[in-house]
């Protein structure tokens, strides 16, 4: 069976956020660009220490999501709503 067409787009917008991820965090280890933290500018290492586990999982989680979109696995759903519990927790 086909997959529908919003979930292959959801699948390939999931790949593009969770390498965003990965760049935007070898960015803060190379010290490079600003570093922000809720509209307020922090320095390198408070957003390595604050921010940083959580854009990491959240990385990992997107990339399992576009993993398990493309290989139509049932725990596909719990995985995004997974991402919205650990924001709310880490908060």
């Amino acid at each position: 069976m086909k997959q529908p067409f919003g979930i292959r787009v959801l699948r390939w917008f999931a790949v593009l956020a969770s390498a965003g991820i990965v760049v935007s965090i070898l960015l803060a280890i190379l010290n490079i660009g600003p570093h922000f933290i809720g509209g307020e500018r922090v320095t390198r290492s408070e957003w390595l220490h604050m921010a940083a586990p959580l854009v990491a999982v959240i990385g990992y989680l997107m990339a399992s999501i576009a993993y398990s979109f493309a290989a139509r696995k049932p725990y596909s759903r719990h995985l995004v709503m997974a991402i919205f519990i650990l924001v709310i927790v880490y908060a």
